[in-house]
């Protein structure tokens, strides 16, 4: 077992406070404006195609006054950006703003290391909290504190190859609402050849939480002290997984490889990110379609992407710049630019209820699905140990469904999630 990056992250900030000095700058002292330029960074996790957006919006608001200076650092993956921030945060020297994916923030909150937003937003009347959604930013939001504000917050839906569906003998137009009716037409799809397969499955940790949900589990109880994962109603779905795979209707394929057989037109059903329309779109030649993945007898879908946070150890001044950056990145109008130019969900009403959105969903329905399903969506954990505990449960699942052992291996995984705890 590696080590833990809650435990790291803990004895790491301990040891910055004596190594870096982190008493030097000031903290919690709000200012009400800058009396000189000011130059502050904020730190992302989004590749080429979304990265493009969200600098043509920083170059704006540079443009639009002269005493703030944003610069946006892209800084690899959303765990090397964790990474990465943790190590600045140590030394002392953080950007004031980072993107973080929202199952890595409890340990940073855990360890008091970010800004909570809510006396800015009650400080500045001209900021209508209240017009963001509140399914959205619940992803945000602990211990009932708003640290973050969403940037490129998605949820999964199922993707449907329509022409397999049509040479099965399926209507494209009836997508599976449960669990059952998914293996049907998975196996009807499947029995077209041998390297046809009617779903693909894998273990990103959003898809396992949302299968868990869906069959009535929980990952930890509300306390987050206890560890669920053995559960009979998560072994129930694990187990369904595995009967899937085994059965020769469902393939266990994830990363790179999964995507190549999505664009190959040899899957039938996938579970994707909403922010993947534009990937179908530029890869993908066949006709698909896309469904809500609220299957199981509990309608549930785990919210993923990511939310901008103020970071501590920093100054008044940089936090006051950062507030002044965070309303632009997410006011309507750039709401509306960026959700055009990327896929992802805007997180306004008053942005969904623009002509260009409504243009937008009109003309593409399927962008409408993951709307449609927000009142469903819940939270990611929060609790300090979860990328050490994600690793443990996608091991059990791979080893449950590729492997074939049994779905009881996981009260061992619950046992060791538990020492974590």
């Amino acid at each position: 077992m590696k080590k833990s990056t809650a435990v790291l992250l803990t004895l790491l900030i301990v040891m910055g406070a004596f190594l870096s000095g982190c008493g030097k700058k000031e903290e919690g002292v709000q200012i009400t404006e800058l009396t000189e330029p000011v130059t502050i960074q904020v730190w992302y996790s989004l590749g080429a195609k979304y990265s493009a957006p969200l600098e043509v919006i920083i170059n704006h608001f540079n443009e639009s006054q002269d005493m703030i200076t944003v610069e946006g650092v892209y800084q690899g993956g959303y765990a090397t950006t964790q990474e990465k921030l943790l190590t600045a945060y140590v030394a002392g020297e953080p950007p004031v703003l980072a993107q973080l994916e929202q199952s890595l923030v409890g340990s940073f909150v855990a360890n008091d290391a970010l800004i909570p937003l809510d006396t800015f937003i009650k400080s500045d009347k001209a900021f209508d909290i209240k017009d963001f959604n509140k399914y959205i930013t619940q992803g945000a939001t602990y211990n009932k504190k708003l640290y973050g504000l969403p940037i490129n917050v998605s949820t999964p839906v199922l993707y449907l190859n329509r022409d397999l569906f049509r040479k099965a003998g399926l209507d494209p137009d009836k997508y599976p609402t449960t669990w059952e009716e998914a293996y049907d037409i998975a196996k009807k799809i499947s029995d077209l050849g041998p390297d046809i397969y009617g779903l693909r499955i894998y273990n990103s940790g959003w898809i396992i939480d949302s299968l868990f949900h869906q069959f009535g589990g929980i990952i930890f109880d509300k306390n987050n002290t206890q560890c669920l994962v053995n559960s009979k109603e998560i072994k129930e779905a694990m187990g369904f997984w595995q009967k899937m795979v085994m059965d020769g209707v469902a393939v266990y394929q994830g990363g790179k490889d999964g995507s190549t057989m999505d664009a190959s037109g040899a899957v039938g059903m996938v579970m994707r990110s909403t922010g993947s329309i534009a990937w179908f779109k530029d890869n993908v030649s066949f006709d698909w379609g896309v469904a809500p993945f609220t299957l199981g007898s509990t309608k549930a879908v785990s919210l993923g992407g990511g939310n901008i946070y103020m970071i501590k150890k920093t100054t008044p001044e940089e936090q006051f710049a950062a507030w002044q950056f965070l309303q632009n990145l997410t006011n309507t109008e750039n709401q509306v630019y960026w959700s055009a130019n990327t896929g992802y969900m805007v997180s306004r009403k008053s942005a969904k209820e623009s002509p260009e959105i409504q243009a937008i969903l009109k003309e593409d329905p399927r962008y409408n699905v993951t709307y449609d399903q927000l009142e469903h969506a819940f939270a990611r954990p929060t609790v300090e140990a979860w990328p050490e505990i994600e690793d443990l449960i996608q091991e059990a699942m791979t080893r449950i469904i590729l492997e074939g052992v049994s779905v009881d291996i996981l009260d061992q995984t619950a046992s060791d999630i538990n020492e974590l705890l």
